[in-house]
Formats: structure tokens, C-alpha cells, sequence
């Protein structure tokens, strides 16, 4: 038999392998979003999955992985150890570091919660691998253009020539609330990594097994928006240990109006009242007033007033006045 027939033969069955989905089993998987970091911080990652076919929720013989620029050092994200519930075509499952639902609104739970972040060393150029245990990959993306040398090859499961490269071009998104994203339909193979993955126009949506979604809230914006638009951040840390900080961003020079808001929608603390310059603002509260007295801990609301329309921001409360160290500005 002839090299070209056997290739032709190798072919054909990973096709057919492709097109008849196992029973209860987590092969038929895609890749479909990553996110490394949100308005410059990457301590805030997610991946999310997409099953291609139904009864794939048998994740806990699953592995996720991601590799430096050459494709060496893999560091294991996550060794999945128990399955999820939703197994229809299209379900998802969400992987994120553990303050990621602090970044979402509404909050969004993830699924499992990362064992390592993605190095910040690999963000300009890497792979990631979805990979069974015994190290076979399903599904891998690949980033950095010319700059990932690495390995781009997998399994012909999801990809007919169990080749995903070439890379997509760019490094993975740190910088607002966009997330690297699979172009195709639910069902859909892998091609390459060029062709199939392409920044989010706005503010990545992640979805988590349960079918509950949130918008990643991103203080910055997307990346050539017209103008700016009134904008608060999300309060952080989160949960916060007695202080936290927060951000406004504005067009332009506005009367600003904000409080603390119990879950009632009570008025617990003023904030800000007054005149707020153009641009990005932070404010930061201690939940142990000048006075001495002290905000119970719970779940809050920053609320926003300015220009005739309003936003919101939830936190919870943690403790009694205790003084944290002020976060980075995330500049």
C-alpha cells in the first residue's frame, strides 16, 4: 500500500471519528475562550470550554495545560477530578482563577478553579493544551504568530489533520475585558488557530456549566470605542477585608453622586458628592468610619449617579474595619 493511500485512509477515519461523537465521554471539546488577564491585572484569568457533541461531561479524566513561547515548560492549569452536570451539545465549562466571579456582573461561578494562572511569560506567546491524562491533546491554541515556535499538532479529533497551527497572531488579552475567542459554531472542527480565534468586540460574555453567563467588567473598555463612557469599576479586593477601592471613569467634568447601598437598597455610607474630573478617578472606603462606628460585613452595593444614569457594583464585606494594603491602580 502507498504512503499517499495510507495518508488518504489515515484521513478519512479521522473524519469519521470526528463526525461520531463517543457516548459519555469528553473528547468532542473545544477551546472556545481565554482570557488572561482584565484591565491590566493578570492575577483575573478564565478558559472556558464548549462541548462539540453531547454527553462530553466526563471531564475528570481531563487535563488543561499551557506551554512558553517554544512550546516547553508545560505548567498543568488544571487536572480535573470530577465531571459536570450539563452534557448537551453546546454546554460549557468554565475554569478560572478564583476572583474571577468578582470580575463578572452578574457574578458568574466558575466550574473549577485553576490550579496555576497562566505565567505572564507565556501571554505573548504560548499554547494551551486540552489534553486527556495520559497526555493526549484534544484541542490546543496556540498564539504569538511568528513568535510561538512551538509544537501546533493534537489529535484528529476535533481537527481533521491534527494540525492547529498556524498560531493566532496576537498574545492572549490582558488589557480590558476582551477574551481570545473560537469563531466556529458549537459543532464546529478546528481548521487553525489563525483562522478560528479572534478578540471579543466588546466585553467577553463566560458561561459557566449551569448555563448561568456574566459580562466581564472592564473599567477601561474595549479597545477603539468611540468615546468613553461612564463607567464604574468593580470594587476590589473582593471580598473585601474592611476597605476596599473603587474607580470612576468619566467623558468629561460631571456632578457625581455615590453611596453604599444595602441589599434592600438602603442608603449605608455617602461616598462621593460633588464635582468629578474627565477621565479615571479612584476612591477608596474603610468600612471603620472616623467616628468609630463600623459596617457590619455582608453583601453591597456601590451605586453610581452621573449624567442621568446610574451604576452598580456588588461586594461583600468581610469583617470589621480591617485595614487592607491599597491595591495596584491596575494603570
Amino acid at each position: 500500500m502507498t504512503a499517499a493511500r495510507i495518508a488518504l485512509i489515515a484521513l478519512v477515519l479521522g473524519a469519521l471519528s470526528a463526525a461520531r461523537p463517543a457516548s459519555a465521554s469528553f473528547h468532542f471539546m473545544q477551546v472556545e475562550q481565554v482570557i488572561a488577564g482584565v484591565d491590566g491585572s493578570t492575577a483575573t484569568q478564565a478558559i472556558q470550554l464548549r462541548m462539540r457533541a453531547a454527553s462530553q461531561n466526563l471531564v475528570s479524566q481531563a487535563t488543561i495545560r499551557v506551554w512558553d513561547a517554544s512550546g516547553q515548560n508545560p505548567v498543568v492549569i488544571l487536572d480535573l477530578t470530577s465531571n459536570v452536570a450539563a452534557g448537551a451539545a453546546g454546554s460549557h465549562v468554565l475554569i478560572a482563577t478564583a476572583n474571577f466571579s468578582a470580575a463578572t456582573n452578574p457574578l458568574v461561578t466558575p466550574d473549577f478553579v485553576m490550579t496555576n494562572a497562566i505565567p505572564d511569560s507565556y501571554i505573548p506567546a504560548g499554547s494551551l493544551t486540552f489534553e486527556d491524562d495520559f497526555g493526549t491533546i484534544y484541542w490546543r491554541v496556540s498564539w504569538g504568530g511568528a513568535g510561538y515556535t512551538g509544537a501546533t499538532t493534537g489529535s484528529m479529533t476535533n481537527d481533521i489533520d491534527g494540525n492547529f497551527g498556524p498560531a493566532f497572531a496576537g498574545p492572549l488579552p490582558t488589557e480590558s475585558g476582551q477574551a481570545l475567542r473560537f469563531q466556529g459554531a458549537s459543532n464546529a472542527l478546528s481548521t487553525n488557530n489563525a483562522a478560528n480565534y479572534a478578540l471579543t468586540a466588546g466585553a467577553a460574555v463566560f458561561t459557566n456549566n449551569a448555563g448561568n453567563a456574566g459580562t466581564v467588567n472592564s473599567l477601561i473598555g474595549v479597545p477603539g470605542a468611540d468615546a468613553p463612557a461612564i463607567a464604574l469599576g468593580h470594587p476590589f479586593p473582593n471580598p473585601a477585608y474592611g476597605a476596599m477601592t473603587f474607580f470612576v471613569s468619566l467623558p468629561r467634568t460631571m456632578q457625581v453622586k455615590a453611596a453604599i447601598y444595602n441589599l434592600a437598597g438602603r442608603r449605608v455610607r455617602p461616598l462621593i458628592d460633588g464635582i468629578v474630573p474627565a477621565g479615571k478617578s479612584s476612591y477608596s472606603w474603610d468600612a471603620l468610619d472616623p467616628g468609630g462606628a463600623t459596617v457590619a460585613p455582608g453583601v453591597y452595593f456601590v451605586g453610581l449617579e452621573a449624567g442621568g444614569e446610574k451604576r452598580t457594583q456588588r461586594f461583600v464585606l468581610v469583617g470589621r474595619g480591617v485595614v487592607q494594603e491599597e491595591p495596584h491602580t491596575h494603570e
